[in-house]
């Protein structure tokens, strides 16, 4: 009962405040107050000891100013009035002065859910948040915000003011919340003392576990099985261990050879409740250059190609849907695409069959496709390790029906060769029959069995190397001949459809081109005719002829001969003077004649 008038019961209080303490009853006629320290010093409010301490409230309180950690413990507080007397306590706590929050910055993992939020560890009773292009929300208690699922717009600088215990003023905090997306660490590192190159590709801000780790050099067709602790003399793992997400390769004794391109390939598992999940293995590209400094992968240029026979063609059905991709030799930071009509599309990041941005892969999808996707596409792709022109890949988009020509044009010449292909559009899809018509109305039917020794009519037979089941319907002529020159039709039945599908390709002369034999007969010709003019200017000139030029060149060139001849004279003379007089020249040997 005594425990309870003293008020307040516990008392917070942050060093340098001040603490209240009274009698929550007060006594009639009070004569006495007398306050007992933790320390067991006790004196009365009205003559105290020193400045601390003063008289608070019209009963029986005391007022400690500039609070100290000695004063923390149990408060004894007795009022007394003739021979009747209370008594009642108070337990002080004193904490440290908090002035500011020194925490570091928060790292969440991006794409996360149900993410809790910890901005301080200290012990607030309430807290005003506010985040990034955001509300600010009060939160009663610890100062925790929960979020449904993370994404980078929470990113940036929190701040909180917080209810402190202990303490009137209210604490302003910032924290710096960073978002960290799952990603690959990649790269390697020199080590030119061993002469060892040690390749990494580690896996940052993830809680998936790696299954293998596989290396291969992209101009091999096979490559390395990389494990904890394992090694085979040239080859060794490099890194802290697969319980650390890390996937490394160390080539000792590296030569020219290790040089190049490697792709390295994370296999992960994740465990969702009880049951664990096998992921999409995860790649990445590493470029190792002979030069010391491995940040620069490679001089960027424009990769265009400016041929439209070099350039790659994506055959698409109509109103189908429309995929198209681009690879990079090196790891990409972004890509986007730029339709024919200057429209650009920037995709989302693909991650089928390990294909992403990660290991040079970009790629988008369209759901239908039309005419008017038609033309020249343009993958831009930016490189993630270093800054400059991005790289640009051109495609052609022909949107067609079931079946398309690979080329609607042919040129040939009479007496060669010519193909004539169609295929099927999104890809190889079988076909039940292949059939071409020719410009004179002949029908011609054929398959991979028509070869070029029973060819029909001797010329006629099915283009080596591609088959019905593969989606190819191809015609190969030799010899081409007048006949095959203009429109043929190429048509197929489609093993999944009912209608046949068809295209037209156009076979014609290259008029760029100039049959041998007419080539020969010029060339023979003008160097006949070479010959002839050398011969006849021979004999003009052992003859001694004049060439008949007209009359006032001959003019001309007489008054010129005259002048010559007398700048000859005079120089002759000047030059005889200079000689002496044993000099014999005469004026005749100076002007030439005899």
């Amino acid at each position: 009962m005594q425990q309870g008038i003293g008020w307040p019961l516990h008392l917070n209080v942050a060093e340098g405040h001040e603490a209240l303490m009274r009698l929550s009853e007060k006594l009639e006629n009070q004569q006495s107050c007398e306050i007992t320290t933790p320390a067991g010093i006790t004196f009365n409010i009205r003559n105290p000891p020193n400045t601390r301490f003063s008289p608070w409230s019209d009963g029986c309180g005391v007022r400690v100013h500039n609070i100290l950690p000695r004063d923390t413990g149990r408060w004894r507080m007795t009022a007394t009035s003739g021979n009747h007397s209370i008594t009642g306590w108070s337990e002080v706590h004193v904490t440290a002065s908090v002035t500011s929050d020194t925490e570091g910055p928060i790292s969440l993992v991006d794409g996360s859910t149900n993410t809790i939020v910890g901005l301080t560890s200290l012990n607030n009773s309430y807290c005003l948040v506010t985040q990034p292009f955001s509300e600010t929300t009060l939160i009663p208690g610890q100062c925790k915000v929960t979020l449904d699922r993370t994404n980078r717009a929470v990113q940036g600088r929190w701040s909180a003011i917080l209810g402190v215990p202990g303490r009137v003023a209210e604490l302003r905090i910032d924290r710096n919340v960073i978002v960290e997306g799952e990603r690959l660490d990649v790269g390697f590192v020199r080590d030119t003392q061993n002469h060892n190159i040690h390749l990494y590709c580690n896996i940052l801000h993830t809680e998936k576990n790696i299954t293998f780790c596989r290396f291969q050099k992209t101009t091999e067709t096979s490559g390395l099985n990389v494990r904890d602790g394992l090694s085979d003399g040239r080859y060794s793992y490099y890194g802290d261990g697969f319980f650390k997400r890390h996937c490394g390769l160390t080539i000792e004794s590296a030569t020219s050879a290790d040089y190049g391109t490697w792709r390295c390939t994370i296999g992960v598992q994740e465990r969702v409740g009880n049951v664990i999940h096998q992921r999409t293995p995860m790649q990445a590209l590493i470029t190792v250059s002979e030069q010391q400094a491995p940040m620069i992968r490679r001089q960027l240029t424009s990769d265009r190609s400016g041929s439209e026979d070099e350039m790659r063609t994506v055959f698409v059905e109509d109103n189908t849907s429309l995929t198209l991709m681009c690879r990079a030799d090196a790891s990409l930071k972004y890509c986007w695409f730029q339709h024919p009509n200057g429209s650009q599309y920037t995709p989302v990041e693909r991650q089928v069959q390990g294909e992403n941005l990660q290991s040079g892969d970009c790629g988008i999808t369209f759901a239908h496709a039309s005419q008017n996707d038609s033309g020249v596409w343009t993958c831009h792709m930016g490189y993630r390790y270093q800054l400059g022109i991005e790289i640009m890949q051109d495609m052609k988009v022909r949107v067609t029906g079931a079946l398309a020509a690979n080329k609607q044009e042919v040129q040939t010449e009479i007496g060669g060769t010519a193909t004539l292909y169609c295929h099927t559009s999104n890809g190889p899809r079988p076909l039940d029959y292949c059939r071409f018509l020719a410009p004179n109305f002949v029908g011609i039917s054929l398959d991979a069995s028509v070869t070029a020794e029973n060819a029909i009519l001797n010329r006629y037979y099915f283009t080596p190397g591609r088959e019905l089941s593969h989606g190819d319907c191809s015609l190969t002529i030799n010899p081409v001949t007048a006949d095959d020159l203009g429109h043929w039709f190429c048509a197929a039945l489609l093993h999944d459809q009912i209608v046949e599908s068809k295209d037209t390709i156009l076979l014609h002369k290259d008029s760029h081109r100039m049959p041998a034999f007419q080539a020969s007969l010029i060339g023979a010709s003008v160097g006949i005719a070479f010959l002839g003019i050398v011969f006849v200017g021979v004999l003009w000139y052992k003859k001694g002829w004049q060439i008949p030029w007209p009359t006032s060149l001959r003019r001309f060139s007489s008054r010129t001969e005259t002048s010559s001849m007398q700048i000859n004279r005079v120089s002759g003379i000047t030059s005889t003077g200079r000689r002496g007089s044993n000099s014999t020249t005469s004026s005749n040997e100076i002007d030439g004649q005899p």
